[in-house]
């Protein structure tokens, strides 16, 4: 998923809370720790926290791309990665 950071006031850091639910990490904001998940296919949802209601678009789906070509045409992306004990070895 790739999505927008900009809240208008501020530029957004997120990181991995370290909860998932269905297979979906639950980021947090750092700056007031709120907890954001996709409640639908088109934005995250701020679910609990001082933002909680508030949400951010994701940028138009990119299809499949190999990450090499992403980091070419976008060398500032930040990749939030699971346990690579998770990671499909085929």
């Amino acid at each position: 998923m790739v999505h927008g950071r900009d809240s208008g006031e501020h530029v957004d850091q997120f990181g991995v809370s370290g909860y998932t639910y269905r297979n979906t990490f639950i980021l947090f904001d750092r700056r007031t720790q709120s907890l954001w998940y996709p409640l639908d296919d088109e934005k995250w949802t701020a679910i609990s926290g001082p933002r909680r209601g508030e949400t951010i678009p994701f940028i138009e789906e990119p299809g499949v791309v190999p990450l090499g070509v992403w980091r070419e045409r976008f060398p500032e992306t930040v990749v939030l990665l699971g346990d690579r004990r998770d990671w499909d070895e085929g």
